[in-house]
């Protein structure tokens, strides 16, 4: 029979001794994690070198201006590079970081194929700033001009310079949504002037047409159809002011009568 004194000492031992089990489990479970980890290790590392895993074919997609193996230059990829070792995060980086490219993405297809898809910048417009910039449909200058684009799209004017670009950029993306693919061809130069704003300057007449700083859409709008009148008549125009809220105002270039020298369209849209 066992003593009052003996039992809490019996129960203390069977506590130690499921604790030792879970230890020593634990123990096991952790030697095996290990093991598994260091010959997992082992193993990809020996991938990392094996030909089996050697780049054999490189796709590129989304070139447009630039050219594939100008981007293979220069990412830098060499010949018979391990897929498995290849930092992708790096050539991302690099990829976003060239003034063409928009945005990238970089995959690895296993055993043997790296995959590249940009999304190239687009020029919309020119921006003189000292040099002539290219200026994508966000409303940023990129690059300055090359033979290979040329240079066949409307001028923002302003800048003096590249350092100056950056106060005259609200209104540059304010007046770019009036570029698009039915008026860049009526389109000549952009000049924007951060106290009188925008101002437009025809083709082919070279004819400027005031604009101002705010409702840019609606005064352009009242600019194509008084533009279209003057088109069709024959009229030959000094410069439209659409700054006014519900007319635009044209001086005659050769006045059809002594008396008249300016005409005043009336619209009904106001801004």
């Amino acid at each position: 029979m066992t003593s009052p004194k003996q039992e809490p000492q019996t129960s203390h031992l069977k506590t130690a001794f499921k604790l030792i089990r879970r230890l020593t489990g634990s123990f096991f479970v952790l030697l095996v994690a290990a093991a598994l980890l260091y010959l997992g290790n082992s193993l990809y590392r020996k991938l990392q070198t094996s030909t089996l895993f050697e780049i054999k074919t490189i796709q590129i997609t989304g070139c447009h201006t630039l050219s594939k193996q100008d981007l293979i230059i220069y990412l830098n990829l060499k010949p018979k590079t391990n897929l498995l070792a290849l930092h992708v995060e790096p050539l991302y980086h690099k990829l976003i970081s060239h003034r063409w490219i928009r945005a990238a993405s970089i995959q690895r297809r296993l055993p043997d194929t790296l995959s590249i898809s940009i999304q190239e910048r687009r020029p919309v417009a020119l921006l003189k700033a000292g040099k002539l910039y290219y200026v994508d449909e966000d409303g940023i200058p990129f690059d300055t001009i090359n033979k290979d684009v040329g240079c066949d799209f409307p001028v923002f004017t302003g800048p003096k310079d590249r350092t100056a670009i950056k106060v005259y950029m609200p209104l540059l993306r304010e007046s770019l949504p009036l570029i698009t693919k039915k008026t860049n061809h009526i389109i000549s130069e952009i000049n924007l002037n951060l106290s009188r704003g925008v101002t437009l300057i025809t083709l082919p007449e070279t004819l400027p047409v005031r604009l101002g700083v705010k409702n840019l859409d609606k005064r352009f709008q009242r600019f194509l159809k008084t533009y279209r009148f003057i088109r069709r008549r024959g009229i030959q125009a000094k410069y439209l002011d659409c700054r006014y809220p519900d007319r635009v105002v044209m001086k005659y270039a050769k006045p059809p009568h002594a008396h008249h020298s300016s005409l005043e369209v009336r619209s009904e849209k106001s801004g």
